[in-house]
């Protein structure tokens, strides 16, 4: 769908108005924690993140978003469920594998 612009430019709208970015990578896990266990399991893999690729975080009530130079993303949290979304910059998209199977690592060692 395209929607008129300024100067009569048009712009790409995603399905519901406005333009979607889509994850790179998504890395659902369920667990059986409870919500309060897992929110701090989350922060534990935060924490991880921050220690080994200078990821910095910021608590959202469910959601930690983080951001370092070239990727951002967030983990959502809920009672059974933990999921990761992350966007990755030009320079990091060759990484994407290696990027997803870490998240899944951290995945498994916290949300047991």
């Amino acid at each position: 769908m395209f929607l008129p612009g300024k100067g009569g430019k048009r712009a790409v709208a995603g399905f519901l108005g406005y333009a979607a970015n889509m994850a790179d990578i998504r890395v659902e896990r369920t667990h059986a924690l409870g919500k309060e266990a897992a929110l701090q399991a989350a922060l534990r893999v935060a924490e991880r993140m921050k220690e080994k690729a200078q990821v910095n975080y910021r608590v959202a009530g469910d959601v930690i978003e983080f951001e370092r130079t070239g990727a951002k993303g967030r983990l959502t949290v809920s009672a059974d469920r933990v999921v990761a979304e992350v966007t990755l910059g030009l320079m990091l998209k060759p990484m994407r594998g290696i990027v997803e199977s870490k998240i899944d690592d951290y995945f498994t060692r916290y949300f047991v």
